[in-house]
């Protein structure tokens, strides 16, 4: 099952050297291929996460659709650029994705928007959700951290 989330910003950054020193900056062992410009992203993004190959898929989106799809979810206000992550269950791919997400929303001062949950998380509260993944990772599965986010996003016991 793929699962997607959305950086909503109001600025984009310029490119994907911006984008590495936001996530440098959060302390995340992620490393993102510099291959094609940021303005072209369109599909899957390979990437480095803890010195293994990984990725996600990364688009630019039209920020109305995403906010028309769920009309429920408080977005604050309308927010002007959009950019997309699918991922699945392969290891690494959540934890890059939410690390990618997190590291552009805050560069940006922006927010995540998890779709799954119709949750807005502040970088603060992204970052934090990442590090709690991070520090689970090496003590139960990668299937076993996504529900344990999942329960935790929803405030399950």
């Amino acid at each position: 099952m793929a699962m997607e989330i959305f950086a909503l910003s109001d600025r984009r950054l310029n490119s994907i050297a911006e984008w590495q020193r936001a996530i440098d900056s959060e302390g995340f062992a992620l490393q993102l291929s510099a291959e094609t410009p940021f303005a072209q992203l369109s599909g899957f993004l390979p990437v480095r996460y803890d010195n293994a190959p990984s990725g996600f898929e990364c688009d630019h989106w039209e920020p109305r659709s995403v906010m028309d799809e769920d009309p429920s979810a408080a977005f604050g206000h309308a927010w002007q650029y959009a950019l997309a992550f699918r991922f699945g269950g392969r290891p690494g791919e959540l934890e890059s994705a939410w690390i990618a997400a997190t590291a552009y929303a805050r560069a940006t001062a922006g927010v995540v928007f998890d779709t799954e949950e119709n949750r807005i998380f502040q970088p603060d509260e992204a970052a934090s959700l990442v590090r709690r993944i991070e520090s689970n990772r090496s003590n139960i599965d990668h299937e076993a951290i996504q529900k344990e986010i999942l329960r935790r996003v929803r405030g399950e016991p």
